[in-house]
């Protein structure tokens, strides 16, 4: 679809803006090779600040909204863990604390969950009994060798 044609680059990161016109000396091989399959299609490349750069930030971020439900976990036992969680209660009684915990319903589970609100975002705090379980889980998404792909593959 893009050869033959010319096109921009937009890219929120400078220094890709100024490799074309750099002297090759001070680029490694490494950067060759990138610039070199970059030029295949365009040089022309612009920049764009990160937050103006809408299809991009749309394309990075996933709305919490938009999750409806988990295939690891069961948020009924998550919101138990939470009223149990001894991490929990000390935040809760520590008026120190720049967490702001407010329950915010799961329409999923019909159930609250304790979350911070204090960047505007609701975000679940993660009792302790659970942090290994989502932590292995987002691990394995995020290095996807045969077995987190096909967890990935199996769950989405």
């Amino acid at each position: 679809m893009l050869e033959g044609r010319e096109f921009q680059i937009y890219t929120d990161q400078k220094p890709l803006i100024y490799a074309f016109k750099q002297n090759p000396d001070k680029c490694s091989p490494r950067q060759l090779r990138h610039l070199d399959f970059i030029s295949q299609y365009s040089t022309d490349i612009r920049h764009v600040q990160g937050s103006q750069n809408i299809v991009a930030d749309t394309l990075s971020r996933i709305e919490v909204d938009s999750i409806t439900k988990s295939p690891i976990l069961n948020f009924k036992e998550f919101a138990r863990a939470q009223k149990d969680d001894s991490d929990i209660q000390k935040f809760l009684h520590n008026d120190a604390s720049s967490l702001q915990l407010e329950l915010k319903p799961c329409q999923t589970s019909n159930c609250n969950l304790l979350c911070d609100t204090s960047t505007g975002v609701p975000h679940p705090f993660v009792p302790t009994s659970f942090r290994k379980l989502i932590f292995d889980h987002l691990h394995n998404l995020a290095h996807p060798r045969a077995r987190g792909y096909s967890s990935f593959n199996q769950t989405y």
